[in-house]
């Protein structure tokens, strides 16, 4: 179906409210399907799908382009639909790169599948990169939806707009905060409870938050955090191959290598008095 067939289709009532969560998380898992089926589909029946998704899509975002402004959103809410069709390949590629850092990080995983279809922490990182798409597209209230959607079902909070390389994973996963303007690298490992946050946040004259600033902290490549550790400030880096321990608070960068309070505790024994 061509662009301007979709465009013509498209009847948006006038609505104040975004998308709902049904039909954002319905959208979800429609592209995980395409991206992801659960049975062997033809090529046919797969291009169909795409379409459909196009079409579906093009519907949500002229909805949230009309929550921001009333206005005529069909045209440009399909050139972001189809934009993101086209963004589908490169999605799928992190994607399996995800799986298989699950599958190196893991040894409880038996195979792939098991990891799609149950694993927590991969379900948020997939509605991130789709979500990371539409917000890279200017798409206005969705890619928040999404992520609010996963983190209700999973307790992992991603925010779109963070940047986020291959090979990610994110064991167990309960309680994750990932900032907006948080950078991570590739082979990145989190677990339970880590919380890359704001620091602090600056703000202008008339008192209003600067948001064009980083403020939340840099990951470099084949960084490990143990659970319940905090990372927080636009100004901290933690050097690539490094190790920060559990529960640490960490505000200040390291360099690469570091190991961030992995110090054992000393374990002293008391001798038992012989009568």
């Amino acid at each position: 179906m061509h662009a301007s067939s979709i465009a013509d289709q498209l009847s948006v009532q006038s609505r104040v409210l975004p998308p709902s969560t049904r039909e954002i998380s319905t959208a979800i898992y429609s592209i995980k399907e395409i991206l992801f089926p659960c049975k062997s589909n033809s090529d046919d029946e797969q291009e169909q799908h795409i379409t459909d998704l196009k079409y579906d899509l093009a519907v949500l975002i002229a909805q949230a382009m009309n929550a921001v402004a009333e206005g005529e959103h069909q045209n440009a809410a399909v050139r972001k639909a189809e934009e993101f069709i086209e963004a589908l390949s490169h999605i799928q590629s992190m994607s399996v790169l995800d799986i298989a850092a699950a599958l190196k990080g893991d040894p409880a995983a038996k195979n792939e599948a098991e990891v799609i279809t149950y694993y927590p922490g991969f379900f948020a990182i997939l509605v991130y990169r789709i979500s990371h798409a539409l917000h890279s597209l200017d798409v206005p209230y969705i890619p928040r939806g999404m992520t609010e959607f996963a983190h209700s079902r999973t307790g992992i909070d991603i925010h779109p707009g963070a940047t986020i390389g291959k090979g990610f994973f994110i064991d167990h996963g309960t309680g994750v905060v990932i900032g907006e303007t948080t950078e991570i690298g590739e082979d990145v490992i989190l677990y339970q409870g880590v919380t890359l946050g704001a620091l602090s946040f600056r703000h202008d004259k008339n008192g209003k938050v600067i948001r064009e600033e980083r403020r939340h902290p840099r990951l470099e490549d084949r960084v490990t955090i143990y659970a319940n550790a905090t990372v927080l400030g636009g100004g901290t880096t933690v050097g690539h191959d490094s190790i920060v321990g559990s529960s640490v608070w960490l505000i200040e960068s390291v360099e690469p290598f570091s190991q961030v309070g992995m110090k054992p505790p000393e374990t002293k024994m008391k001798r038992r008095k012989v009568s």
